[in-house]
């Protein structure tokens, strides 16, 4: 913005030419652009993606958009696998569902907030709206499982001012990941297993999502590929030795 003013004040002070400002308004429109819609990026606020500082080859598993019936089968496999996953839940979801969310949490997985309603417009929401997202969503985790939520996924991965402030006012910590399977994009197993696994490397955070049937596929053919290959799943918690929970 320091920019856009000083290149503004060339242009009509000392009659720089137009395109200037214009360029440089253009770079500063797409870096906010790409900053806005990726989280993983700490434009706006610093997100936890990735550790790479850990000594085991631990991964973390995350599921958004959950509980949902497929999450069911999801908890099957982790329990027949022995590992250990974090689910970003929907407030509505866990008001829906909540035998399925209070079974994640018996069963030693980590739970957490993925706002209430997950609206499509959430990119464009006030902070005020924002803040009662989250606190909704903490609100029915606390009723249905007897947890106070701290961590938080942003949904999309979207990232703006309005929700660092929302952020800041609610104490969450954001999460994010560094690998993305596109099992809501893309419905190819051979495509998103592959997609996984070839990128996959010790303290990643992968995203996947508990309300795709096709991922329940993906997913046991992953447990199987991190049981050949000395990898352990664990929470997003243990990854990054921080409290899930206040």
């Amino acid at each position: 913005m320091l920019l856009l003013i000083v290149t503004a004040y060339a242009v009509f002070k000392y009659h720089w030419p137009i395109y200037w400002f214009l360029i440089v308004g253009g770079v500063w429109l797409a870096l906010t652009i790409i900053g806005s819609t990726n989280v993983q990026l700490n434009y706006f606020y610093p997100a936890l993606h990735k550790n790479p500082t850990v000594m085991e080859s631990k991964v973390a598993l995350t599921f958004d958009d959950g509980p949902h019936t497929n999450t069911i089968q999801i908890l099957d496999l982790l329990k027949k696998y022995n590992a250990k996953a974090t689910f970003f839940c929907i407030g509505h979801c866990i008001d829906e569902h909540p035998e399925i969310f209070k079974r994640i949490i018996t069963e030693g997985h980590t739970v957490g907030n993925h706002t209430y309603a997950h609206p499509k417009n959430y990119g464009f929401l006030t902070s005020k709206t924002l803040v009662r997202e989250i606190e909704t969503c903490n609100q029915a985790a606390k009723t249905h499982g007897q947890v106070d939520l701290k961590l938080f996924r942003s949904p999309f991965g979207v990232a703006n001012p309005n929700i660092k402030k929302a952020l800041g006012r609610t104490q969450m910590q954001p999460i994010g990941w560094s690998l993305r399977s596109f099992d809501a994009l893309f419905s190819s197993e051979e495509f998103l297993y592959k997609n996984i696994i070839k990128q996959l490397k010790k303290g990643d955070v992968v995203l996947l999502h508990d309300n795709q049937a096709h991922t329940l596929i993906i997913l046991e053919r992953l447990l199987v590929f991190l049981q050949q290959h000395n990898f352990k799943s664990v929470t997003i918690d243990e990854l990054f030795h921080i409290k899930a929970y206040a």
